[in-house]
C-alpha cells in the first residue's frame, strides 16, 4: 500500500476504514518507512493549519522515539496468543502516536509546549509544567492524559493540562468542545474548568460544549455522575441528561436526551435534537464557520431537529427551509459567508 499524507490524516482523523487503519500502522511501525515517513511528515508539517508555540519538533528523535516504544509493546506480549498480541500492540501504538506522533505532525494541531502555569484555576500545581492545545477551525484531535482519561477535543478548542498531575484534584481547562472518559479516581476528582461553568467528576463520560465567544454553556453526560457549578447556581446530571446555560439570560435548562448523539462531532456528524432555534443556529454557524443573523425574533421560538455530515452551507438552509418557514439567503463578505433568515 502506497501511504500519502492524505492516508495518515484520514487515520488519525478517525475517518480510515478498519483495513486502511491496520496496514498503515504496520507501515508506520516498519523501520525501512522511516526515510519516506519522515517526507511525509515534512509535507504535512508545511502545509497544514497549526498554531504552534515552542520549538519544531525533531522529527528524527521523535521517529527514533516512536519505533522503540512500538518495539518494546511488541516484546511486552509476545508470549500471548495472536490475536492478543495484536490487539495490546495497536493499542500500544495508538498510545505512542498520541503521545510521540501527534505532537509532531501539524494537521492534529496538536499545540505543544511546556511553561510554568500562572492561571489562577492551576493555583496548585505552580510546580507542574502545563501544556495547551488549540485546534483549528476544522480539526479534531484525540488523545490520552497521564492518568489515563482519554480525550477528544472539537475545532475552535483550547484545552490546557498538567504534564502530571499533583494535589487531591485533577484540573484541566477547556474553552471550546470536548468530550472526556475519564479514569475513575474517588480520592482525586477530576475538574474541567471553563470559563462559564466548571464540571466536577470523579469517573465518567460526558461532552462539554462550552465557547466562551458563544456564551453558551451545554454539559451532556453519557455515563456516571458529574457536578456542575458556576456563579448562577449548581446541578447534577444523570446518564441521558444535558444542561444548557444561557451566559447573558442566566437561565438554565435541564433535559433528557439520546446523549450518545452529542458525541456525533467525533465521526464528523452535528446532530440536532429538539433545540431552540437560537442554540441550533449557534452550532450550525461554528460547524459552517459562518455568521447567522435571524432577522425576525418570532423565529426564536420554534426548534429544530436535523443531522449533518456531508451537507454543504447551501444544502442544510435548504434543509431547515423546509423544516420550518424560514427563507434565507447567503452573502459572501471579507472571505467569509454570512446568512441571513427570516421568516416566510
Amino acid at each position: 500500500m502506497e501511504i500519502t499524507p492524505n492516508d495518515i490524516k484520514r487515520y488519525l482523523a478517525g475517518k480510515a476504514s478498519a483495513a486502511e487503519s491496520k496496514q498503515i500502522k504496520q507501515w508506520l511501525a516498519n523501520p525501512q518507512n522511516e526515510a519516506v515517513a519522515r517526507v511525509l511528515l515534512g509535507d504535512l508539517w508545511t502545509n497544514s493549519e497549526i498554531h504552534l508555540k515552542g520549538n519544531k519538533p525533531d522529527f528524527d528523535r521523535m521517529l527514533q522515539k516512536t519505533r522503540f516504544r512500538i518495539q518494546a509493546g511488541a516484546n511486552q506480549f509476545a508470549d500471548r496468543t495472536l490475536a492478543t498480541n495484536l490487539t495490546r500492540f495497536f493499542k500500544t501504538f495508538s498510545r505512542v502516536a498520541a503521545i510521540l506522533i501527534l505532537p509532531l505532525l501539524a494537521f492534529t494541531t496538536y499545540l505543544y509546549f511546556q511553561h510554568p502555569t500562572t492561571n489562577a484555576e492551576f493555583a496548585q500545581n505552580k510546580a507542574s509544567n502545563m501544556r495547551e492545545i488549540y485546534t483549528k477551525p476544522g480539526t479534531k484531535i484525540n488523545f490520552e492524559l497521564a492518568d489515563g482519561t482519554m480525550v477528544w477535543l472539537n475545532d475552535g478548542t483550547t484545552f490546557r493540562y498538567p504534564e502530571t498531575f499533583a494535589g487531591n484534584k485533577r484540573e484541566v481547562f477547556v474553552d471550546g468542545e470536548a468530550y472526556f472518559e475519564v479514569k475513575s479516581d474517588k480520592q482525586h476528582p477530576f475538574v474541567v474548568n471553563n470559563p462559564m461553568m466548571n464540571t466536577v467528576v470523579t469517573g465518567t463520560h460526558f461532552n462539554i460544549n462550552g465557547y466562551s465567544t458563544d456564551k453558551f454553556f451545554e454539559a451532556t453526560l453519557l455515563e456516571g455522575k458529574i457536578h456542575l457549578e458556576s456563579k448562577s447556581g449548581n446541578a447534577e446530571l444523570s446518564p441521558g441528561q444535558q444542561l444548557q446555560f444561557n451566559v447573558d439570560a442566566r437561565k438554565m435548562v435541564q433535559r433528557e436526551l439520546k446523549s450518545k448523539n452529542v458525541i456525533g462531532w467525533i465521526e464528523g456528524k452535528l446532530i440536532i435534537q429538539n433545540e431552540p432555534l437560537p442554540v441550533a443556529l449557534k452550532k450550525i454557524s461554528r460547524w459552517y464557520n459562518v455568521d447567522i443573523l435571524v432577522l425576525d425574533p418570532v423565529l426564536n421560538d420554534y426548534e429544530l431537529t436535523c443531522t449533518l455530515e456531508n451537507e454543504k452551507l447551501e444544502q442544510c438552509m435548504s434543509l431547515i427551509s423546509n423544516a420550518l418557514p424560514v427563507k434565507y439567503e447567503i452573502e459572501q463578505r471579507n472571505n467569509k459567508k454570512k446568512v441571513h433568515l427570516r421568516k416566510i
